[in-house]
């Protein structure tokens, strides 16, 4: 079995998240699902509570080390057909090690595994961050969890930051937050529907607001704000449903997906997303849809509050064109915009405005 066919999801965090029981839970959802759920460990807890001195220079290789040795001995296993349906669930992903070393560091230690930020960061089908007890839940903030953790309060605030800087940009990133009166349980559910989203069990649901900006200037973007660049090519299909590939990457590193989308209301899709390699992505393009041009545009992901903010700056035929999409759990979320985008008129379900419109020629 080919490990591009093979989900990757990445259960990520602050300090004292609830990783561990949500992780529980993950596991029994999917077991119940029909797939066979493989666990790569923590990498970090793991080399700690072996003895390892996380305050060595070289403790960040180790985790790298241990994060992909662990996931090749599976993916050896895989092939072997010892899964069926196998998913994998990392707790915690590359990517996370990058907030506890500075950028240049983590690019080196990326670099001697034939690595980069862009390879270590996108890989993975999708990634469920969710926000330390230390972030709005400061009374069930613990260290007793966890044998390793040893952050205070404020530490783990600033850890938290870090580690969720560390994943924007990743294709799919989904945020659990501390909501008020919420139990415990309610978070964990939060998770499993981010899961069944990216998965797409048993129906991937896709909530977005749209918003067309009106006077966009880059320069007021934040500076944590990732550029990612995208060429999109519809593919001619099935009657009823919107077929894509795209080519999605950054410093010419690229991923490479395959969409089928099918309405079911405005601002609601049914969708399906995998991941394919390039000599797959290559096959699709001979089925490419005359009638439409490729849409090229440079997305910007950033956090906005408690939203995933994905914000477009179209090329090509639609050069001067910006969207901005927030997922939502709900289409009637309020949604405040920050004044550094400027004037903004609303688009959701506005058909003229997606993507597959506006892969027509003008």
């Amino acid at each position: 079995m080919s490990s591009h066919h093979i989900p990757k999801i990445v259960i990520t965090g602050g300090p004292c998240a609830g990783k561990t029981t949500v992780l529980a839970a993950v596991t029994a959802w999917c077991q119940e699902r029909g797939f066979t759920p493989v666990i790569i460990p923590e990498a970090a807890t793991t080399l700690i509570t072996s003895g390892f001195n996380p305050t060595t220079p070289e403790f960040q290789d180790y985790i790298i080390r241990e994060i992909l040795h662990g996931e090749r001995l599976r993916e050896d296993a895989a092939a072997a057909g010892q899964f069926h349906k196998p998913l994998f669930i990392y707790d915690r992903g590359l990517s996370d090690a990058r907030a506890y070393v500075s950028k240049e560091a983590f690019e080196s230690t990326l670099a001697r595994h034939g690595l980069n930020l862009v390879t270590a960061r996108d890989y993975y089908s999708g990634v469920i961050f969710l926000h330390s007890a230390a972030n709005g839940a400061e009374e069930h903030y613990t260290l007793a969890t966890n044998t390793a953790r040893r952050e205070s309060l404020e530490e783990a605030r600033a850890l938290n930051k870090r580690t969720l800087a560390a994943w924007e940009g990743t294709p799919h990133l989904s945020i659990v937050e501390n909501r008020p009166g919420q139990s415990f349980h309610d978070k964990v559910q939060t998770c499993l529907r981010y899961l069944a989203r990216i998965l797409g069990v048993p129906e991937p649901l896709e909530q977005e607001r749209r918003f067309m900006l009106l006077d966009f200037n880059p320069n007021n973007l934040p500076q944590s704000a990732v550029p990612i660049d995208i060429v999109q090519t519809y593919l001619i299909g099935a009657a009823g449903q919107t077929e894509r590939v795209r080519a999605r990457g950054q410093n010419n590193h690229y991923f490479y997906f395959h969409t089928l989308k099918t309405p079911v209301s405005p601002g609601v899709v049914n969708e399906c997303e995998r991941m394919v390699d390039h000599h797959e992505y290559q096959n699709f393009l001979v089925r490419k849809d005359a009638r439409r041009l490729p849409v090229s545009k440079t997305r910007h992901c950033f956090v906005h509050g408690q939203h995933y903010c994905e914000l477009d700056v179209f090329k090509g035929h639609r050069a001067g064109l910006v969207i901005l999409e927030i997922e939502v759990d709900d289409l009637t979320d309020t949604i405040t915009l920050p004044d550094y985008l400027g004037p903004y008129k609303e688009i959701t379900g506005n058909s003229d405005y997606s993507n597959h419109t506006l892969a027509k020629p003008l």
